[in-house]
C-alpha cells in the first residue's frame, strides 16, 4: 500500500496571538506579520507542491485566520479548499476571548488541566475531547485519501494534538508540540503508524516574520521539568 502524505499548515499570527487572547472558536484579524507570513507561505508551496508530486486534497477549517492562510497556498497551487468543520480549534466556551493570563490566575485552568485532562469549562472542551475530536478529524481525512497527499490548514492547538498523538508520547504532551504561526508539518504514513518528514518548519518566512510568543504565563510546568 503506498504511504500517504499529510501536510499540517498553522494559519498565520492574529492580534489574540500577539495579545494571548484565547480566540478559539472567535476570530481576530490578521497582525501586518501575519500577513507577511501568509504571502511567504503562499510562495513556498509555489515550489513546496511539485517537490511532494502535487497536492491531491485540500482541507482548511472555518476559521477566518486559517481561511485567510489557505487563500494564498490556493492561489499558488491552483486548487481551493473544502471547509471542515473538524479542523476547527480548541473550543472554550464561555471563557472564550478571555487573556491565557487571566484564565490562569482567575480559574486556575492549566494547573487544573495539569491533573484533570477532562475538565471542560461552561459550554466548552476538555483538552481529552478536543484531542480526541482533532485526531479522529485527522484519522478520518487520511483514510479517505490513503494513499494520496493531503493538506490541512488548521489551529496551533489541533496540530498539537495530532504530533503527540502520531509522532510523540500521547495526548498529555500536546503542549509541547505548538507550532510557530505558518508552520508546516509533513507526516508519512498510514493508519496509526506515522513518520515525520519535517515538524515546525519555518524556514520559508523571512526574518520578520518571525516571532516565538512568550506562554510561560500559562503552561504549568511539570514535576522535574526546567
Amino acid at each position: 500500500m503506498s504511504l500517504t502524505t499529510l501536510i499540517l499548515v498553522r494559519h498565520a499570527e492574529t492580534e489574540a496571538n500577539v495579545n494571548a487572547v484565547w480566540h478559539g472558536s472567535l476570530d481576530a484579524p490578521l497582525t501586518p506579520r501575519g500577513r507577511v507570513q501568509v504571502a511567504a507561505t503562499g510562495a513556498r508551496f509555489a515550489t513546496l507542491a511539485p517537490e511532494v508530486g502535487g497536492i491531491d486534497a485540500f482541507y482548511v477549517s472555518p476559521l477566518r485566520r486559517a481561511q485567510t492562510t489557505a487563500a494564498a497556498i490556493a492561489q499558488a497551487i491552483g486548487m481551493e479548499p473544502t471547509i471542515d468543520d473538524g479542523l476547527r480549534e480548541f473550543e472554550l466556551g464561555d471563557w472564550e476571548g478571555r487573556s491565557m493570563a487571566d484564565l490562569a490566575a482567575t480559574e486556575n485552568l492549566w494547573a487544573t488541566w495539569a491533573v484533570d485532562a477532562n475538565f471542560a469549562p461552561p459550554n466548552g472542551e476538555s483538552p481529552a475531547s478536543f484531542g480526541q475530536r482533532a485526531v479522529e478529524a485527522t484519522r478520518r481525512l487520511t483514510a479517505l485519501h490513503a494513499g494520496e497527499t493531503l493538506l490541512l490548514v488548521t489551529h496551533g492547538g489541533y496540530i498539537c494534538n495530532v504530533l503527540a498523538a502520531w509522532l510523540g508520547n500521547g495526548p498529555a504532551e500536546w503542549q509541547l508540540w505548538e507550532p510557530h504561526n505558518c508552520a508546516i508539518a509533513i507526516l508519512r504514513g498510514s493508519g496509526e503508524t506515522w513518520t515525520a518528514v519535517t515538524v515546525n518548519d519555518i524556514a520559508h518566512l523571512p526574518p520578520e516574520a518571525v516571532q516565538l510568543h512568550d506562554t510561560s504565563a500559562y503552561h504549568v510546568k511539570r514535576s522535574g521539568s526546567a
